[in-house]
């Protein structure tokens, strides 16, 4: 059965999917659908885009998200992929899937648990897997405004593809920080702001860091209709050869409710 958090499910993935770029850390606290009770949610997300002429362009993308909550558990499943070609010539290749588990400690604390593998042709990550657990402590929490920190250490191992480049076939298995603050404010009844920032050090090398920035202003014009404006930044120190260490995005995303 699908709960009343399918509608809201359909926006967040399209701001999950537009965020894709950054690949090496994936917001999935936004992704959370705060507002619902015990019950089950899901959303899927299609997406292709085709075009030939002076342009020629074929892109597929897709995405299921579901979530189970009682009164203390959560889980949260994230599945995505994306391929493209141009001129005959792939361009994107990516695929990523996360599980996480939340337990309800107190009113304000929680403990989570989460499981994620990616691959990335074009970031050159031929397979990388998480695993990681910490706290999440909601600091702020009114009906304006809400504010939420979490800190984990998490497992990472990555394995670089094997190509032309002087790193290729390279793995390593290190240990990682994963610090979040997240802090939503409504401006009005329809209008609100989400901010998300991520640091994650490498244990043991703190200079070998990876940072997410993620903007969302949300506008709900009616019930059914929500539009997003949100702007991306991500950056790696110690990213594999060939790949730039910072991405940024800035991009629109239109939600339906059903």
């Amino acid at each position: 059965m699908v709960g009343p958090g399918f509608s809201r499910g359909l926006l967040l993935l399209a701001w999950l999917y537009a965020a894709s770029a950054a690949a090496q850390i994936v917001n999935v606290q936004a992704l959370f659908d705060e507002n619902t009770g015990p019950g089950r949610s899901a959303a899927v997300d299609l997406g292709m885009d085709w075009r030939t002429g002076s342009i020629q362009l074929f892109s597929l993308r897709g995405a299921l998200l579901g979530q189970w909550r009682t009164e203390n558990h959560t889980w949260l499943g994230v599945v995505r992929g994306e391929y493209a070609f141009a001129a005959e010539e792939r361009i994107v290749s990516k695929v990523m899937e996360h599980l996480r588990y939340r337990y309800r400690l107190t009113e304000r604390l929680s403990g989570e648990a989460f499981v994620q593998h990616e691959f990335d042709e074009f970031r050159r990550i031929q397979f990388r897997a998480l695993l990681g657990a910490g706290p999440r402590l909601k600091v702020l929490t009114d009906k304006k405004a809400t504010l939420v920190v979490g800190l984990a250490l998490m497992l990472e191992h990555e394995r670089i593809r094997r190509d032309s480049e002087p790193d290729a076939g390279q793995f390593r298995t290190d240990p990682r920080l994963s610090s979040y603050i997240l802090g939503r404010l409504e401006f009005m009844e329809n209008v609100a702001l989400v901010e998300t920032l991520y640091v994650q050090p490498r244990v043991t090398n703190p200079t070998d860091i990876r940072l997410l920035n993620d903007t969302i202003f949300e506008v709900k014009p009616n019930a059914r209709l929500s539009v997003g404006i949100g702007f991306n930044l991500t950056f790696d120190n110690d990213p594999p050869l060939a790949v730039p260490k910072l991405d940024t995005q800035l991009r629109t995303t239109v939600g339906i409710r059903l």
